[in-house]
C-alpha cells in the first residue's frame, strides 16, 4: 500500500513537471528530464506508468512551440535576454520591424521649402511709388464761344455778349476788310481803357472783361494813322460777372491756348501730384530756367501779341512773353492768373499775379519773407547772373513800391 502511494506521488510530480515545462515556467527548460527519474517511476508502479502515457510524448514541445509564435507571444524588447523554447530553438525576433518607423519622418522637412516665396511681395512696393511721378495733372480748359444769344452790331462789326457773365465777349468784323483795326474796352466806372488788336479777316477775337462787374463801353476802330482811328461801331454793356475769377481762368487774346496746346501738355506733366503752390512753383521754375530773355519787340503794348506755344518752341521772349506763357500754363491747371502790365520802376513791364486758395492774390515772384507773400516776376528772376545778383533781384521784386499796375489781361 505504501509503495502504491509513493508511486502515485511520483507520477503526479512528473505530470506537474511536464505541465510546467510546457508553460515555459521552468528556469532551465532546455534540459530534458533525466532518464533515471523516469525509470524509477515506471519500475515502481504500473499504474503511474499508464497515467504518464496518456499525455502525448511531444506535448510539452508542441505546447511550447505554439506559445512562441508571433500571435501569442509579446514582443521581446531590445534590452531582454533572448529566450529559447524547450526544444532549443529561438523564437522569431520581431524587433527589426520597429526599425522601419523612423523612415516616415523625412516628408516633414518639406514645408520650409515654401518660405522663400514670402520674400516676393515687398518687390511690388517700388512700382507703386512711381505712379504719382508719372501721373499727369488733369488740365482745366475753358473754350470761349460766340453763342449768338446776345449779339450787337452793324454792317461792319459784330459784338457777341452771350457769355459776358463768364468774363469775356467775342468781337469781329462783319466781313473781311483791308486795313488795321483795334478794339477799345473802357471800364467806365474806373476810367481804365484797354486796347486789343482786331484781325481784318472776320474771325472772332476773345476779349476779357478783367475789371469785373460793371459798365463797359466797347468800340471798334479802324486805324487811320499812328495813334488815331475812326469808330465803326460801339456799344455800352452792363455786365454782371458770376465769378470774379472767370476772366483769369480762360484764354484770351494775350494769353491764347487750347486743349491741344503744347504749353497745356507741358503744364499737365510738370504739375502731376502737386498742390496749387507746388504747381505754381514748378511752372515758374521751368520758365525761368528754360526761356531766355530776348530784347526785341519792346513796344509790346503797341500791337504785339504773345503766343505761348511759339514762346515755348523758341525758348525765348520778352517780359510779355514770359508772363503770357506762365499765365496760360497756370490757367490750364485751374489756378487764376493775371497777366499784369505796368511799370517796374521807370520801365514798361509785364509780370503775373496768381491766386492761391488761403493766400489770395500773390503779386510777382513767389517769395515768403516770414510774414507775407511777395512778387513773382519771371523776367527779372531769369535775368540774374549769379547768386548775389539773384538776391538783388529778389529784394527789388519783393518791394511792391517798385511796381505800378496799368492793366490786367
Amino acid at each position: 500500500m505504501k509503495k502504491t502511494i509513493i508511486a502515485s506521488f511520483f507520477a503526479a510530480v512528473m505530470l506537474l513537471c511536464a505541465a510546467l515545462v510546457g508553460c515555459g515556467i521552468s528556469g532551465d527548460s532546455s534540459e530534458p528530464l533525466s532518464s533515471d527519474s523516469s525509470d524509477s517511476t515506471t519500475s515502481d508502479n504500473t499504474s503511474a506508468s499508464s497515467t504518464v502515457t496518456d499525455i502525448p510524448p511531444d506535448t510539452a514541445t508542441v505546447t511550447t512551440a505554439s506559445l512562441t509564435t508571433e500571435e501569442s507571444k509579446p514582443p521581446v524588447s531590445s534590452t531582454d535576454a533572448p529566450k529559447t523554447t524547450t526544444n532549443g530553438t529561438k523564437p522569431p525576433d520581431t524587433t527589426p520591424v520597429q526599425t522601419d518607423l523612423p523612415d516616415t519622418t523625412p516628408p516633414q522637412t518639406d514645408p520650409p521649402d515654401t518660405t522663400p516665396s514670402q520674400t516676393d511681395p515687398p518687390q511690388t512696393t517700388t512700382a507703386q511709388t512711381e505712379a504719382p511721378v508719372t501721373q499727369p495733372s488733369e488740365p482745366y480748359i475753358i473754350t470761349p464761344t460766340a453763342d449768338g444769344v446776345t449779339v450787337y452790331g452793324n454792317d461792319r462789326a459784330v459784338i457777341d455778349a452771350s457769355n459776358a457773365s463768364q468774363g469775356y465777349i467775342m468781337v469781329k468784323l462783319k466781313s473781311a476788310e483791308n486795313g488795321s483795326f483795334r478794339i477799345l474796352v473802357n471800364a467806365d466806372e474806373i476810367s481804365v481803357r484797354y486796347t486789343f488788336q482786331l484781325n481784318n479777316s472776320g474771325r472772332y477775337e476773345i476779349i476779357p472783361l478783367t475789371e469785373g462787374s460793371g459798365s463797359y463801353t466797347v468800340t471798334v476802330l479802324k486805324v487811320t494813322s499812328a495813334g488815331k482811328g475812326t469808330s465803326i461801331f460801339n456799344k455800352s454793356l452792363s455786365v454782371n460777372i458770376a465769378d470774379s475769377f472767370s476772366p483769369f481762368l480762360s484764354p484770351n487774346q494775350f494769353c491764347m491756348y487750347s486743349a491741344s496746346s503744347n504749353c497745356v501738355a507741358l503744364a499737365s506733366k510738370l504739375c502731376g501730384g502737386k498742390d496749387e503752390l507746388g504747381k505754381t512753383a514748378a511752372i515758374y521754375d521751368y520758365v525761368i530756367n528754360n526761356i531766355r530773355y530776348v530784347s526785341t519787340a519792346e513796344n509790346s503794348a503797341n500791337g504785339y501779341i504773345p503766343n505761348p506755344d511759339s514762346i515755348l518752341a523758341n525758348a525765348g521772349g520778352i517780359c510779355f512773353d514770359y508772363a503770357s506763357l506762365m499765365a496760360a500754363m497756370l490757367r490750364s491747371q485751374k489756378i487764376p492768373t493775371r497777366v499784369v502790365v505796368g511799370y517796374a520802376g521807370e520801365t514798361y513791364h509785364a509780370w503775373i499775379s496768381v491766386y492761391i486758395t488761403g493766400s489770395g492774390w500773390i503779386d510777382g515772384y513767389i517769395y515768403f519773407d516770414g510774414n507775407k507773400w511777395n512778387r513773382m516776376d519771371p523776367t527779372f528772376a531769369a535775368s540774374a547772373t549769379d547768386e548775389a545778383d539773384y538776391k538783388k533781384m529778389v529784394d527789388y521784386i519783393s518791394n511792391s513800391g517798385n511796381y505800378s499796375v496799368l492793366y490786367y489781361y
